[in-house]
């Protein structure tokens, strides 16, 4: 198993009760990694080893240009960490801390990242837990890297009082996120897309009869504040619901953006969002055209009426030869 001796460490990152977070070099490769190390304490604790396990085989399957790459998982000592690729991207949280603003649209492609990043853990089956603008490291040009998949999950499973019931329930949300660990991380990511609306620097004026982008961003991120039937029932349950609304605030003008298309009565209205169009694959957007496509048998007569007919002609056309010879 790899040891902490394998690697040449480097400044520390960030530094919490529970665990710190490291650069470092992998001695025999001499690339650069990012170590996530765990206090002697929490590593001891078995369900937080547990956690961590269930979990470790999920997060080297998850390859997504906006989620870090895990590397590999060891213990030294009976501390357990973890390793992934380094990032020069910065937390988010040290950018607003430096008074980086954004425009509405830079927040709408922010989201849609961090969105698409969730579907695929979701579809594994994995949920992040704990997303907060510390995890959520941005480029200069607005590119996303999501990091510490499932770390808060772990720890909340150690602060649970009663060990007898965390055990299982850890087990169970490292087999399958559920739906409420889903709700959860699209929740976190509302409060941190609401976070940078607050130093959102847009200066557009709404034309006459329409709605800005930011305010459109407000009503659907307020969705997930509203605790009413009616609030709930317009919250986006997936990320790719999530995603969805993102892109159609983008491309829609004031309150009439597209709604997506599985969320749409198919009686009420023919059209189709674009931004489903725009990702679905061109096989499944072809319909069938029912004039094109006839009876068997008409077309089986449609087929052999020519030969029929020049049969006819060459037979006519040798009698006359006959007659006249």
């Amino acid at each position: 198993m790899t040891d902490l001796n394998d690697f040449e460490i480097g400044q520390k990152l960030q530094s919490y009760p529970e665990w710190c977070v490291l650069t470092a070099i992998r001695k025999d490769s001499g690339k650069p990694v990012r170590l996530a190390v765990f206090s002697e304490e929490i590593s001891l604790r078995p369900e937080f080893r547990r956690a961590v396990k269930m979990d470790r085989s999920m997060l080297a399957m998850l390859r997504h240009q906006s989620i870090v790459k895990f590397l590999g998982y060891g213990e030294s000592g009976g501390t357990l960490f973890l390793w992934t690729e380094a990032s020069d991207f910065t937390p988010l949280s040290s950018q607003l801390a430096a008074g980086r603003t954004f425009s509405s649209e830079d927040i709408i492609e922010i989201g849609w990242q961090v969105c698409s990043a969730l579907q695929l853990a979701h579809n594994l089956g994995l949920a992040h837990g704990g997303l907060s603008p510390e995890n959520v490291l941005l480029s200069d040009n607005l590119q996303v890297t999501v990091i510490d998949f499932g770390v808060a999950r772990w720890l909340r499973g150690v602060a649970a009082d009663d060990s007898s019931k965390s055990g299982p329930a850890l087990i169970t949300i490292s087999a399958l996120a559920s739906r409420e660990d889903v709700g959860q991380d699209l929740r976190d990511l509302a409060c941190l897309l609401t976070r940078l609306l607050q130093v959102c620097n847009d200066e557009e004026e709404p034309e006459p009869g329409k709605v800005t982008t930011r305010v459109m961003m407000e009503r659907l991120l307020a969705r997930f504040e509203q605790s009413s039937a009616s609030g709930a029932a317009q919250r986006p349950v997936s990320a790719r619901e999530f995603q969805g609304r993102l892109g159609e605030i983008m491309i829609g003008t004031g309150d009439d953006s597209m709604p997506l298309v599985d969320q749409r009565n198919a009686a009420a209205t023919s059209r189709r969002s674009i931004v489903v169009e725009l990702f679905e694959p061109s096989g499944s957007s072809l319909r069938s055209d029912p004039a094109a496509h006839g009876s068997a048998v008409f077309a089986w007569r449609r087929r052999i009426l020519p030969i029929g007919v020049i049969i006819v002609a060459l037979i006519i056309l040798r009698l006359l030869a006959g007659r006249l010879w």
